[in-house]
């Protein structure tokens, strides 16, 4: 969260606690935000007072420092709101897709240096698609069709080689899947994703209303839904943000002894 005088960020899988340090040195709306390692990396974004791009900016966890990367990519300057791009990372770097072409650009904060593009568009049959990390592997979810006729969703795998991007199809959502994706809603603009370990959990951000859940394990996929209790007529005015974490009894634990934690089984995943 980012206001004109601080940043606060939290890390930790049930966001028991916050850390605040001094705002970013450039004031921008809706940019994406990422941790690589110890660094938070804030990029993109719009700044209403300017058409000029907007510089990539790192905090340092272990200075406390912000730290400015002049030079963006191009994916960066056409398409600088993170509704338009995806975004993943490793250990070692950030991972950043513009959803429509599949043009991707990654960064090493530690350098400072941007590498790419890459092409992660896996045809001419994919309108939008985005990225995440499935069994410490790069994985590419793409829509086939168009917006307003969406004819399927595939999972791919990015086999990097030494001069190009290859991509291995794993798996299709099965149909009547992509119809609870698809929810009320007119038309499918672009997908969202997260992922943790061997799962990969899509929705659908104009109509939440299902969640999608795709387990990647031997080499196949193991599809279900599970329905987003959170998802109301007052939420699907705003703008809901979804994320995922690897969450252990220790978690479980320390928020049950925090005292502002209540947990309650609302539903069940539906194979």
């Amino acid at each position: 969260m980012q206001t004109s005088l601080q940043f606060a960020f939290s890390f930790d899988p049930l966001h028991l606690k916050w850390y605040r340090a001094n705002a970013p040195l450039v004031w921008r709306t809706d940019p994406i935000v990422a941790l690589v390692g110890h660094r938070v990396v804030v990029a993109g974004g719009t700044f209403d007072l300017g058409d000029d791009p907007l510089p990539l900016e790192t905090y340092d966890l272990r200075t406390g420092k912000w730290d400015i990367c002049q030079w963006i990519p191009t994916v960066l300057k056409d398409s600088p709101s993170s509704l338009w791009l995806s975004v993943a990372v490793d250990e070692h770097k950030m991972y950043v897709t513009e959803k429509s072409s599949g043009i991707t650009h990654s960064f090493d904060p530690s350098t400072k240096t941007w590498y790419g593009p890459y092409y992660l568009r896996p045809g001419n049959h994919v309108f939008s698609s985005a990225i995440g990390f499935v069994n410490d592997s790069m994985v590419v979810v793409g829509l086939i069709g168009d917006s307003e006729n969406v004819k399927g969703v595939k999972l791919w795998e990015a086999m990097k080689g030494t001069e190009m991007v290859e991509l291995r199809e794993i798996g299709e959502m099965p149909e009547e899947l992509v119809g609870k994706l698809k929810g009320e809603s007119a038309c499918l603009p672009s997908i969202g994703l997260n992922t943790m370990g061997q799962f990969a959990y899509l929705h659908n951000p104009s109509d939440p209303g299902e969640l999608i859940l795709c387990e990647v394990a031997d080499g196949a996929c193991r599809w279900g839904s599970v329905r987003n209790v959170v998802g109301d007529d007052e939420s699907r005015m705003q703008r809901l943000v979804f994320t995922c974490s690897d969450v252990g009894l220790g978690v479980l634990h320390d928020a049950i002894c925090s005292g502002n934690r209540r947990f309650t089984v609302k539903d069940n995943i539906v194979d």
